[in-house]
């Protein structure tokens, strides 16, 4: 059955470069019958074939150009089959990098605003060394004045302190004296107690008792002397009233100190010495603690006011430092370019400028540690690439690319990866680094774009 198919397809053919049919058959027939028998039943088949009748239910014959269509069909059919399969490429928007770069940025510390007297424009090509941003000095040479006067009221403040503390020293010596002089009186006065006038203070006690004994024993001696000398009327009447008299109040006077002398005796042994010794106790006590006391202040003082001077001594030392590194930093007011390159006012990121051109023009303020401008190198470039997350599997390291500048579509570079990161930079967003190959067209300078092609 195929042998048939193909058959009738070559015959197709043929006939429509102008083979007559019969010959076309015979030759065909010829071609795939090899017996006797394959003749004899492709004969009865065709005379049977020309006895069908034509009917309504019979099929009509193919032209000769509806079997050279159909042909055709099959054959780009598989033309198609047998073609290979365009490659998938990725296409990835890049910009041109320069490979070096200066970024000109305001680090004067002692001077927060400057504002921009001159900068060069935008684009401009410079040298190596050639000023690129001139500042306005007069703000700075305000602040220089008030610095000057500043550091002079601090060395007026410094000396005015050195007096202080030259008395202050003197002073602390005298306190230091006059504690240690107290806690020696202290002392001494302790000593003094303890060792002579506590044993002094009983003894004139027991004394005092004794000797009032003693008179009281020799007034009642006398009376009884001069009882005895009245009994033997040895004087008259009247002169011996008198002197009894005087006798017994004599012994009722002894008697009467006596009484005082003991009551005065067990005072002083059972309450004033006690209490004495623990007034002197506490009195020493008191008078250690204080001496604690004063020394402590004074040390304490001391090192207070060292620590100051010293803290003092460091804001001027500071003063001076800045002082001198403002007069500096004035002849600073003007920015060089630190190698070749062309002028970018602003701060580039990841190689590109911002969608909005720079404010940054004469007048502006800048504040510290703010980009002003970057110079890059145009000798040498590289292409910065944003990826996905999905094409970070294709653009991996040392994967071949085609680089087309978007302003020369016709111009290609070749390139590899040099790199890419890990860790995304912004939500999704992934920095790659392509290295170019060959000669760089001279009209393409950083911040300008690109298209980069991976195939798979």
């Amino acid at each position: 059955m195929k042998r048939f198919v193909y058959l009738t397809l070559i015959m197709v053919a043929l006939t429509t470069n102008g083979f007559p049919p019969h010959a076309l058959a015979g030759n065909a027939v010829q071609d795939t019958a090899h017996s006797p028998d394959r003749e004899e039943k492709s004969a009865e088949k065709g005379a049977s074939t020309e006895e069908q009748p034509a009917g309504e239910g019979a099929a009509k014959p193919k032209t000769s150009k509806e079997n050279s269509s159909a042909a055709t069909g099959a054959d780009s059919a598989a033309e198609r089959k047998d073609e290979p399969k365009e490659p998938e490429v990725l296409k990835v928007e890049g910009v041109f990098e320069a490979v070096q770069a200066w970024e000109l940025i305001h680090d004067l510390d002692q001077i927060q605003t400057l504002e921009i007297e001159k900068i060069l424009p935008h684009g401009t090509v410079v040298t190596k060394g050639q000023t690129v941003v001139w500042f306005d000095a007069e703000s700075i040479d305000k602040k220089i004045a008030t610095a000057e006067i500043e550091l002079k009221l601090a060395e007026l403040a410094a000396a005015d302190d050195q007096f202080s503390y030259d008395q202050f020293l003197e002073t602390q010596k005298l306190d230091r004296d006059a504690a240690e002089r107290a806690r020696h009186q202290a002392r001494q006065n302790y000593d003094n107690y303890v060792k002579v006038d506590r044993e002094q203070t009983i003894a004139n006690a027991k004394f005092s008792l004794k000797n009032s004994q003693y008179y009281l024993e020799n007034a009642q001696e006398e009376l009884t002397q001069l009882t005895q000398m009245y009994e033997e009327d040895d004087l008259t009447e009247e002169s011996e009233e008198i002197v009894m008299k005087r006798a017994k109040q004599a012994v009722e006077s002894a008697e009467f100190n006596l009484e005082n002398a003991k009551v005065r005796t067990s005072r002083i042994m059972d309450q004033t010495v006690p209490q004495r010794d623990k007034t002197e106790d506490a009195d020493l006590a008191k008078a250690e603690m204080a001496y604690q006391k004063a020394m402590h202040e004074l040390t304490s003082s001391k090192q207070q006011r060292d620590l100051k001077r010293k803290q003092a001594a460091t804001e001027l030392a500071e003063k001076s430092e800045n002082f001198e590194t403002l007069l500096q930093q004035r002849k600073e007011i003007v920015m060089k370019s630190p190698g070749d390159g062309i002028v970018m006012h602003g701060e580039l990121t990841r190689g590109a400028l911002g969608a909005k051109p720079s404010s940054i023009e004469a007048g502006s303020k800048i504040s510290q540690d703010q980009v002003i401008a970057t110079i890059v190198n145009p000798d040498r470039l590289r292409v910065r690439l944003e990826l996905s997350e999905t094409q970070l599997a294709q653009v991996v390291p040392d994967a071949k690319c085609v680089v087309k500048p978007n302003s020369l579509p016709d111009t290609a570079f070749n390139g590899i990866v040099a790199r890419t990161d890990k860790v995304p930079f912004a939500a999704k967003k992934f920095d790659a680094e392509v290295k170019l190959k060959g000669k760089i067209d001279d009209s393409i300078v950083p911040t300008m774009t690109c298209s980069v092609e991976f195939t798979k």
